[in-house]
């Protein structure tokens, strides 16, 4: 009985794990925050509607602050919907930034929005802007909008 317990436990490690990845993207971005960051991060789609999307996403920020280079972790949450307009937030140790954008079935994010500062350091202040572009692991990916030929 325990070779085919064992068994079972991998076929469904694997169904999960494929299940994930089919939802989660890598993604790498530019973005000026008061100062040039590039990102690099994974993004997960956390509904399965085709008309909008929910996507939380952990990335890591690298800048130069004070002429050293810095790593910093960053949470985001954003809400893309069918015309393709993006509303979400970022949270760092520096700041959180609500953003607006359009995004372009799920892969390319074009967005701007501004940083408030929320440490005694304001590095990360005032207009921001970005692009984004989002990477599946997975041919066929559940991430991406489907494009929409005839209505």
């Amino acid at each position: 009985m325990k070779p085919y317990s064992f068994l079972i436990l991998c076929l469904l490690t694997i169904t999960a794990h494929a299940q994930v990845l089919d939802k989660t993207v890598f993604n790498v971005a530019y973005r000026y925050t008061g100062r040039n960051v590039l990102q690099g991060g994974l993004s997960y789609k956390i509904n399965n509607s085709s008309k909008k999307s929910f996507v939380a996403g952990a990335s890591v920020l690298y800048t130069s602050i004070e002429s050293k280079a810095r790593f910093l972790p960053e949470a985001s949450f954003h809400y893309a919907n069918r015309d393709g307009y993006l509303f979400g937030v970022s949270l760092n140790p520096y700041s959180i930034e609500p953003r607006l954008g359009i995004s372009l079935f799920n892969f390319i994010y074009l967005n701007t929005g501004y940083a408030l500062p929320i440490h005694r350091e304001k590095y990360f202040k005032g207009l921001t802007f970005g692009v984004q572009v989002n990477i599946a692991p997975v041919k066929n990916s559940d991430f991406y909008e489907r494009m929409r030929l005839i209505q």
